[in-house]
């Protein structure tokens, strides 16, 4: 039974994981699956005619609770609500919904329920957007069916915002700022600007006891090359959340002790414990665990596409400079967010958080694990430009790599910055050529007399050639016309085609005005080109799809209502 037991115990470390999570499901077979009441309880589902979708727009739903006069629902990421009704207490068992307009609400007893949103034209939308509470308060979620028993229309009022609780013993001033030292300081700076302070500021020479502890607290941190690293990233919360992980596997390396001390020293098997609980320990040398404390704290890689020119793509680039805005953190603004320093930084993207995760036992609910829950942050982050430098190769492909950048991505507090895959977007909203495969599009705007009296029209190309169009009149308005050859290159050295839609621009004419005079001459001294890019094209199986603008922007036309005698 020892050796038994004692193997169960390494089998659960051999997982080389912070947590050990023992499933529900696995926990609820040990004893038949319902033990304890709960076990076979059904979440709601949606129905095949609604849609379960949480468009962008209502992306400042997420993590606000809204509270009604029988109970309150928290609007969690991925369409799940935490609610203290009886039937969505089972994790996962309620869900929400926002699109088209409306939000839904699915509860395994109610079903769905649907709700309008009401004082959305009183609000600052960037402030919404922001979750500011003053904003939401002014937005109520109102059924669209009135109350069977009351024939009332329910409503629900913004109650708050999910946000990550207040640690009163985590520094939110800015630790730079405290030891009056600049980002980039020299470590032999710091220590030297520490010393002066901490002899300053000292309680014993009077000074005032909490200055002096924020300046000790600043230099454990900015006096230690890792911690700052930390620091830096992803601010004081992954200063904490390093020190927390690092707790872990220190408590981990003690259960294993305790674990071999369980066993007599005299026991036939007691070396090869040993040996295996040695080996186990080997999994804790430190470049190890902080390899996977970096992998369990970092964000996902984040993936930046780069518009690339039709010139570019044509003769690539040794070196291009993209400006990526990068969200950082505002360092001391969760400590006052009005100061002037902060007044363009915005909420930080949500943290995750470790919380229990509960399920049925054999000994009733209880915690069987760990589970990431989101939160609004209380630090403030705004965005920064940050130069990259790549380099685009001649025909590059939609999608391919052009640079990866490690620790790169978005600051999040509490975790280490992901890395970026910066991407080739074929094209570019300040080209003059909307690219479909290796073919080009664009539009060539001409006025009314080259219309009439012809024209002769020239530009560079792909900054290495000469286009030059000459037409007597115009054909026909739109008339599109095909350059064989001066498209990308598609495949050695072939190259696709250029289209380009000679567009007519309508001279303007003063009101009242009844003629117009049209000149030849005029026509032939408007030489130069004014190039547009080509609406959206589509290729599908082989042809050529573009959107019909003129559509969207159609005029509803009302005919006269006398009638015409033939």
């Amino acid at each position: 039974m020892l050796l038994a037991c004692f193997l169960l115990l390494l089998a659960k470390n051999a997982r080389g994981q912070f947590q050990f999570e023992i499933p529900a499901e696995m926990l609820q077979g040990m004893m038949g699956g319902g033990m304890m009441g709960g076990g076979g309880r059904k979440g709601a589902e949606w129905p095949k005619t609604e849609n379960s979708e949480i468009s962008a727009e209502f992306e400042w739903l997420v993590n606000t609770e809204w509270e009604g006069k029988t109970s309150k629902y928290l609007l969690l990421r991925d369409g799940f609500v935490e609610s203290p009704l009886k039937e969505c207490e089972p994790e996962g068992h309620c869900l929400w919904a926002a699109n088209n307009g409306r939000v839904l609400i699915n509860t395994p007893k109610l079903k769905v329920v649907k709700f309008t949103i009401e004082g959305l034209e009183q609000v600052d939308r960037k402030k919404l957007d922001n979750k500011e509470e003053s904003e939401l308060q002014k937005v109520s979620l109102v059924m669209e069916k009135p109350s069977k028993s009351t024939g009332k229309k329910g409503k629900l009022d913004f109650k708050r915002v999910a946000m990550a609780d207040e640690q009163e013993s985590m520094i939110s001033a800015d630790l730079y700022k405290i030891l009056d030292v600049a980002e980039d300081a020299e470590q032999s700076a710091i220590k030297s600007k520490y010393r002066r302070l901490s002899v300053q500021y000292h309680p014993d020479k009077g000074g005032d006891p909490k200055v002096f502890n924020d300046i000790r607290e600043a230099y454990e941190v900015l006096g230690d090359p890792e911690k700052r690293r930390q620091y830096n990233l992803g601010g004081m919360q992954l200063v904490k959340n390093v020190e927390i992980a690092w707790k872990e596997v220190e408590g981990q390396k003690a259960q294993l002790d305790a674990q071999l001390n369980q066993v007599p020293k005299n026991h036939p098997q007691y070396q090869m414990f040993k040996q295996q609980i040695e080996q186990q320990k080997r999994q804790f040398d430190k470049a190890n665990v902080e390899s996977k404390i970096q992998q369990k704290l970092q964000s996902e890689e984040l993936e930046v596409l780069v518009p690339i020119s039709a010139s570019e793509l044509y003769n690539g680039v040794e070196k291009k400079i993209f400006v990526f805005q990068r969200s950082m953190i505002c360092r001391g603004c969760k400590e006052d967010p009005t100061r002037p320093e902060c007044q363009d930084c915005g909420r930080c993207p949500p943290e995750k958080v470790q919380v229990p995760k509960y399920g049925m036992t054999p000994f009733g609910r209880q915690v069987v694990g760990m589970r990431e829950k989101e939160q609004e942050s209380r630090e403030r982050c705004h965005e920064v430009g940050v130069e990259v430098a790549v380099r685009v190769a001649k025909g590059a492909k939609q999608g391919s790599s052009l640079k990866v950048l490690p620790n790169m991505g978005h600051q999040t507090p509490g975790k280490f910055p992901g890395k970026v895959n910066f991407k080739v977007q074929r094209g570019s909203k300040e080209d003059s050529y909307r690219i479909a495969e290796s073919d080009l599009h664009t539009v060539l705007h001409i006025s009314l007399e080259q219309a009439i009296f012809g024209f002769s029209i020239s530009w560079r190309h792909l900054g290495q050639e000469t286009v030059s169009i000459t037409r007597e009149r115009l054909e026909r308005p739109d008339e599109v016309l095909r350059l064989k050859g001066k498209g990308l290159v598609q495949s050695g050295s072939k190259r696709g085609d250029l289209y380009v839609r000679l567009a007519v621009d309508l001279p303007s004419v003063p009101k009242g005005q009844k003629d117009l005079s049209l000149s030849a001459a005029k026509a032939q001294s408007q030489a130069e080109a004014k190039l547009e890019m080509e609406e959206e094209i589509q290729i599908e199986e082989g042809t050529a799809w573009r959107d019909w603008k003129e559509r969207s922007l159609a005029t509803t036309y009302k005919g006269s209502k006398e009638k015409t005698e033939l």
